[in-house]
């Protein structure tokens, strides 16, 4: 079972983006790092090299266990633009809560896909506004929402460079 007990002395050793490669990787999740085309997904195939050298851009975790407890790995990383969560079922409105508080994440996510993650509602949508630079949003399979209009309305108000694509019930 994964440990989701943050390291911090690992991300002291190895720097933000290699901690939170190996935890995402433990939880199941893929990790492409900048100036890669391919997706890292074998924990023993992490690359090694200088610290630092390696930054993640994207986060690809489907069917993945990431859950709140692990979110401080993602406090370091500076470089990551697109994010993909799919069948994600320990991801609730607190997670996308702490995902929107990230600083670092508000400056550089553009892309995020939200899809079949059960516990996800309104609320956990909305907190999303405070990525300021998100360019584009893509939520599919989300039972968990109740008041669509309303909650698109908002936030289109607060990013109206949003591209916003539903593929809702």
């Amino acid at each position: 079972s994964v440990s989701h007990r943050v390291d911090h002395e690992r991300i002291q050793a190895v720097g933000p983006d290699r901690a939170a490669s190996e935890w995402l990787l433990r939880c199941g999740a893929l990790v492409r790092f900048q100036g890669s085309p391919k997706w890292q997904q074998d924990y023993n195939g992490l690359p090694t090299g200088p610290l630092g050298r390696y930054k993640i851009e994207a986060i690809n975790a489907t069917d993945a266990c990431i859950m709140y407890r692990g979110f401080d790995y993602l406090d370091g990383l500076e470089h990551v633009t697109d994010i993909k969560l799919e069948k994600c079922m320990y991801i609730q409105d607190e997670c996308l809560q702490r995902l929107s508080e990230t600083s670092t994440l508000q400056r550089s996510l553009q892309q995020l896909k939200i899809i079949s993650c059960g516990n996800v509602t309104d609320k956990g949508i909305l907190a999303l506004h405070k990525l300021k630079n998100l360019e584009y949003l893509y939520l599919s399979d989300l039972p968990g929402i109740r008041e669509k209009e309303t909650t698109f309305r908002v936030l289109q108000q607060a990013l109206p460079n949003l591209q916003l694509e539903l593929d809702l019930e």
